[in-house]
């Protein structure tokens, strides 16, 4: 009977056992759920995720096809040090880590020539956590990361292309260098930045008034500051250059926000600023994503105020005008004053 071997039966393991066990019905498959919380594994079996349980990294690999790593980032490399001599010929591991650069050097150094290792991320998750938050459709239309080795073979390349699709999700072909840049500017900042803003309005004096106060734009943008600590501490530790790198573009921008919101000068660079945000986010969210989709349907550069009642809505195209309206009487008035001191 073929088997397939999940080390990890939390959210993301769990799911990938609903979804498998949904699309295969009726095959001839077992399921072997491994974790080191062996409440997980029971939870999981129970909701039907896995077909039974073993706690033992070695034997929950025996005659496993194809291993899947769904456990926390710094608990794989353990695991593929345990498992690695009892790995069968032939067999294929893949993971579903949120960073893939230390992943595939661990890969490197335990996976046995003759088993294959196939980075993966799906980029999908809740804060929910557990076997009871799993969902079949957790994947559904996501992106799937697939970041092999460069001795993995090509098979094993497709049998995990083609795990992502089973899952509902599309494959993205990605080197591990430049996954983790792009996953620490998309993932891991907005994580700390939640957690940041978190804590600045927790740790103040304020805070029994500040949350009566707090709704839902507080909640959605502090929401990420919720995520498993474990997880979010092996994600930082094992991207650190990339996170540190884009957390300090963060602050430049937000050095620039500061400086356009104390200018009492000029009040048209933070309108345009936030308007253009705000249409650049409104295309994204309409779809404008890729190269080609941002290229055909995004403009270069926001248009003039004169167009603008074309694209914003009529309240923000005359906010727009009034403020430019504004600018050039303060700079009449500079002008006239200008001219009097000179006479």
């Amino acid at each position: 009977m073929p088997r397939v071997t999940i080390f990890g039966t939390g959210l993301i393991g769990a799911s990938i056992g609903l979804r498998m066990r949904q699309a295969m019905a009726g095959a001839d498959l077992e399921i072997v759920g491994a974790d080191s919380f062996r409440d997980h594994a029971k939870a999981a079996e129970r909701v039907g995720a896995i077909d039974r349980a073993e706690p033992d990294p070695r034997l929950a690999v025996e005659g496993a096809g194809l291993v899947i790593l769904a456990t926390p980032i710094l608990a794989m490399r353990e695991l593929l040090e345990e498992m690695a001599p009892a790995l069968e010929a032939g067999a294929i591991v893949t993971d579903t880590g949120s960073t893939k650069a230390e992943v595939l050097r661990w890969a490197r150094q335990w996976v046995p020539p003759a088993v294959s290792f196939v980075g993966g991320h799906p980029m999908a998750g809740k804060t929910d956590t557990g076997p009871g938050a799993a969902d079949a459709a957790l994947f559904e239309g996501a992106r799937w990361a697939v970041v092999p080795t460069r001795e993995a073979a090509a098979d094993a390349v497709e049998v995990v292309t083609a795990l992502a699709r089973m899952m509902g999700a599309q494959p993205m072909f990605m080197d591990a260098a430049e996954h983790d840049a792009y996953v620490a500017a998309i993932s891991h900042l907005p994580h700390l930045v939640a957690t940041a803003l978190f804590r600045l309005t927790r740790d103040s004096e304020a805070w029994p008034e500040l949350s009566l106060l707090a709704a839902g734009g507080f909640r959605d943008t502090t929401r990420l500051a919720g995520t498993d600590a474990t997880m979010a501490h092996d994600i930082a530790i094992t991207n650190r250059a990339q996170i540190a790198h884009w957390l300090s573009r963060y602050r430049e921008q937000l050095r620039v926000l500061q400086e356009q919101l104390e200018d009492t000068t000029d009040e048209t660079a933070l309108f345009r600023l936030l308007s253009e945000s705000s249409f650049e986010y409104d295309a994204y969210r309409g779809g404008a994503v890729g190269r080609h989709e941002i290229d055909e349907q995004m403009y270069e550069h926001m248009p003039d105020v004169a167009v603008l009642d074309m694209l914003l809505s009529p309240t923000m195209a005359a906010r727009a005008r009034e403020l430019v309206r504004r600018q050039e009487e303060r700079l009449e008035e500079s002008e006239r004053r200008a001219r009097g001191e000179r006479r």
